[in-house]
């Protein structure tokens, strides 16, 4: 890891585009980080200076338009050992596209106004709010509305749609 980190803080611009890369992962699924229970941007620290440029070029790339996202996934169980999950489906929607900080004040507003609970990474801008949350026991499935940078394309695997359905009249739901 010291070397890794070594290597990012000499090539800052590089290093800024992985962030972001993985930021706006965590973003959509926060079980994504790099790192297990820790993210690549949690091993930098503002208050060290040989950190600052790597942060500096990570705030530059989230300058980009950003977007409203749309996920929905589904974790069943697996078809070979009933004991464990199977292959996770996702569907992601680009809604929309805009700067962070109009797109988190509409999402906000929308939230508070339906009574969801909403979460905010005040430092960089990230907006999230659960419509809802996985269940403990599977099979289950997750709804969340989310924004981040704009790189990532709609897309869910051709079954989606039957499988989601098939999910909620189960009565497969989660946690709201």
């Amino acid at each position: 890891m010291d070397t890794h980190l070594a290597r990012m803080r000499a090539h800052p611009e590089i290093a800024g585009r992985v962030l972001r890369l993985e930021y706006t992962s965590v973003s959509l699924n926060p079980q994504a980080k790099l790192f297990g229970r820790r993210s690549l941007l949690e091993q930098f620290d503002p208050g060290r200076i040989d950190d600052r440029p790597v942060l500096a070029a990570f705030e530059k790339e989230l300058t980009c338009p950003w977007a409203l996202y749309h996920v929905r996934r589904i974790l069943p169980v697996s078809k070979t050992d009933p004991t464990r999950r199977g292959r996770p489906m996702r569907s992601v929607e680009r809604v929309r596209m805009g700067r962070s900080s109009a797109l988190g004040r509409r999402l906000r507003a929308v939230s508070e106004r339906h009574g969801r609970p909403v979460e905010i990474d005040e430092r960089y801008g990230r907006v999230r709010t659960w419509m809802l949350r996985r269940g403990a026991e599977l099979p289950t499935v997750e709804e969340l509305m989310v924004t981040a940078p704009y790189h990532v394309q709609s897309k869910q695997v051709p079954r989606f749609e039957r499988e989601w359905r098939a999910a909620s009249w189960q009565g497969v739901r989660p946690v709201d």
